[in-house]
């Protein structure tokens, strides 16, 4: 059944399947979460700033108090029923992504029997954040380079400067990041994935299909070494399951169509099937 949320779906699948599956939306909404976080970060210390400028404008208050107003979720949803729905706060935003993380990381600790299956930690996380700094896309670095008239060079080391201080930062915020996270305790629940929107379900879904096409692979890759032939028994499970989900999203986007060209349209980074393929 498509017309069903992304845990109902995984859920139906075998423990082969359904434990990177689960691994695959703990891990991204964490990274929302961890997102989100920071952004709430960067607006309280752009408030804070604001409160100590004499100059800074009556609106502009006003906005910094409606966002402390809609850091609950009672105060959002009593806007929602109030037929008002102003954008989240992004704490707010963060409580949900944690809500998606707890959920899955719960269920998928029910199925595992080795350590190396389980979730990461959110200190985790954030070492790998801060060591594998996203790489430059060659051809995208030449492309910029083009049209700004410029070696490449240089677009090499604003690139390499841009990653410097985004680890330092990083590193910097850690520790209220790791404080605001578990600060949400387990308030984990099963709908807390259709809450999202609906483009972040949709990125949800591309990246269950890339990590249980990586399954596959890393069974081939072990089969290969050990030849322990009895381990290809998991390939069909593993293609079947992205099948599976590739038809979701498939469903998903002519559904939700709207939204999603209009974050495409936004310039957002959206990943699509072609990706995965």
């Amino acid at each position: 059944m498509i017309n069903q949320s992304l845990f109902d779906l995984v859920n139906t699948f075998d423990n082969t399947a359904r434990i990177p599956a689960l691994r695959a939306i703990a891990h991204s909404a964490m990274a929302k979460c961890i997102g989100a976080i920071r952004q709430h970060m960067r607006e309280q210390a752009r408030n804070a700033r604001n409160e100590d400028d004499p100059q800074v404008d009556l609106d502009q208050r006003n906005e910094a108090d409606e966002y402390a107003r809609r850091d609950t979720e009672d105060a959002y949803h009593a806007e929602f029923e109030a037929k008002f729905t102003p954008p989240p706060s992004p704490l707010y935003q963060a409580s949900l992504f944690h809500a998606v993380y707890d959920w899955a990381a719960s269920d998928l600790h029910t199925l595992i029997t080795s350590k190396w299956d389980a979730p990461m930690t959110v200190e985790q996380m954030l070492e790998y954040m801060i060591s594998n700094a996203q790489k430059l896309n060659k051809r995208l670095a030449q492309e910029m380079a083009d049209a700004a008239k410029t070696d490449i060079k240089n677009i090499e080391r604003m690139h390499e400067l841009q990653s410097r201080r985004e680890r330092e930062q990083l590193i910097e915020d850690k520790p209220e990041i790791v404080m605001t996270f578990k600060g949400f305790g387990e308030n984990g629940y099963h709908d807390a994935i259709d809450e999202l929107p609906k483009v972040d379900q949709h990125q949800l879904g591309i990246k269950v299909i890339e990590t249980l096409n990586k399954a596959r692979d890393q069974v081939l890759g072990r089969v290969l070494r050990t030849r322990r032939i009895a381990e290809l028994a998991s390939v069909p499970i593993l293609e079947d399951a992205a099948k599976q989900v590739s038809s979701w999203v498939e469903w998903f986007e002519h559904r939700y169509f709207g939204e999603i060209r209009e974050a495409i349209d936004a310039g957002r980074n959206i990943r699509t099937l072609e990706d995965v393929a």
